[in-house]
């Protein structure tokens, strides 16, 4: 289970019980399905080398409140969902979502891929003040049944 580290004056909520202005990016296709049965994301993004200026575009202009990665994990522990907490360059991510115990856990593991080029650039705007956003990014196992990842995200959304 993962919760929303709750901030009252930072979190808001839209009526139908999900975070407002859920932006959410997937780094490949089968985690692009995964993305698009979500329900919260107020906008869903796939994500390929050739268009994270773009992206990040995108971010710059609509100013989300939650902005939420997922990459595949191909590493040893296939049974957790991981919750990025730093980029391969020491630069501290300002995760909104937290493990409370079950398959999920904080992890330290974005390597020299996608995941941390786009998850580094992102918090690089963040701590400039040019993009006013909480992040988080997940490493969804490769062998974890999407949905499961699917159902579990859901809930934790919802809070």
């Amino acid at each position: 289970m993962i919760n929303f580290l709750r901030n009252a004056a930072a979190f808001t909520e839209s009526a139908d019980g999900y975070p407002d202005m859920l932006y959410a990016f997937a780094l490949t296709n089968s985690l692009g399905k995964l993305l698009y049965k979500l329900k919260a994301p107020d906008h869903c993004y796939l994500v390929w080398s050739n268009n994270i200026d773009h992206y990040l575009d995108i971010l710059l202009h609509d100013q989300p409140e939650f902005i939420l990665g997922m990459g595949v994990y191909s590493g040893v522990d296939q049974e957790t969902i991981g919750i990025e907490t730093v980029t391969t360059n020491n630069l501290p991510i300002n995760y909104f979502l937290k493990p409370d115990g079950s398959n999920v856990k904080l992890a330290s593991g974005l390597g020299n891929s996608l995941c941390n080029l786009i998850s580094w650039k992102i918090m690089k705007l963040i701590n400039k003040n040019l993009l006013n956003s909480k992040y988080t990014f997940l490493h969804i196992p490769k062998q974890f049944p999407s949905y499961k990842a699917v159902s579990l995200i859901e809930q934790i959304l919802k809070g």
